[in-house]
């Protein structure tokens, strides 16, 4: 049975919330706001077409009936796909769990913390190997945010993937390590999973530290797995 929603959103939702914020008081730059608008409506599109997938699947069907352009799967042969997926995806011949694990009010907590941590980066320039407040990169970054809340991570994204738990699929939660496969064939972009398809991280494309959507066009096909250490 669900619980009824609070009427105090957690870290991770406000931290989606500041995206689009309240009228006459901008908490991030314009340029994010925009996207968390496009972000919204789109996922707006996809979780009716993984409802009615849904349906389908009940009598018989399997999610592929979705039509490919909501399709919300990786895109990567499972080989290469890693050991996770988007909260709403499906990996061939594998189901999509009924319901997700329910946390420890600890976890919750420390959950929670971590999105407030992180939200404070917000609009830090990227830099390549950087580790300051004049420029971090994706790695550093979730370093840090981590470290602040007494969890020691390496340095490196493709140190990273190596700690923590695996992430079924299906399984994605708010705090998990988000890995993606970008300039080189290791796992060399991380970010921390929001919810919703979104995460937040050191972008070089943006050239600061943003909230993107992880079914793009460009994220999509890259994503490799998560990881879990909370």
């Amino acid at each position: 049975m669900e619980k009824k929603a609070s009427s105090t959103p957690s870290g991770f939702e406000s931290l989606l919330q500041s995206a689009s914020g309240p009228a006459g008081r901008e908490t991030v730059s314009p340029r994010v706001a925009a996207e968390m608008l496009r972000v919204q409506m789109m996922q707006s599109t996809l979780t009716l077409a993984v409802s009615d997938a849904r349906s389908d699947a009940a009598s018989g069907q399997a999610l592929r009936s979705v039509p490919a352009a909501f399709d919300l799967g990786l895109g990567l042969p499972t080989a290469y796909r890693g050991t996770a997926a988007l909260e709403t995806a499906e990996v061939e011949g594998e189901p999509v769990p009924s319901a997700l694990p329910s946390l420890t009010s600890h976890a919750a907590t420390e959950i929670d913390h971590i999105s407030q941590t992180a939200a404070r980066y917000l609009g830090t320039p990227y830099r390549f190997g950087g580790d300051g407040a004049d420029g971090i990169d994706c790695s550093s970054f979730v370093q840090q945010v981590f470290h602040a809340n007494q969890i020691d991570l390496p340095r490196t994204a493709r140190e990273q993937i190596n700690v923590g738990s695996n992430v079924a699929p299906g399984e994605l939660r708010k705090g998990d390590l988000v890995f993606f496969q970008t300039y080189a064939e290791y796992p060399s972009h991380v970010g921390i999973y929001l919810g919703d398809g979104k995460m937040i991280h050191a972008s070089s494309g943006k050239g600061e530290v943003t909230i993107s959507d992880m079914n793009s066009d460009y994220y999509r096909p890259r994503y490799l797995g998560a990881k879990r250490v909370i």
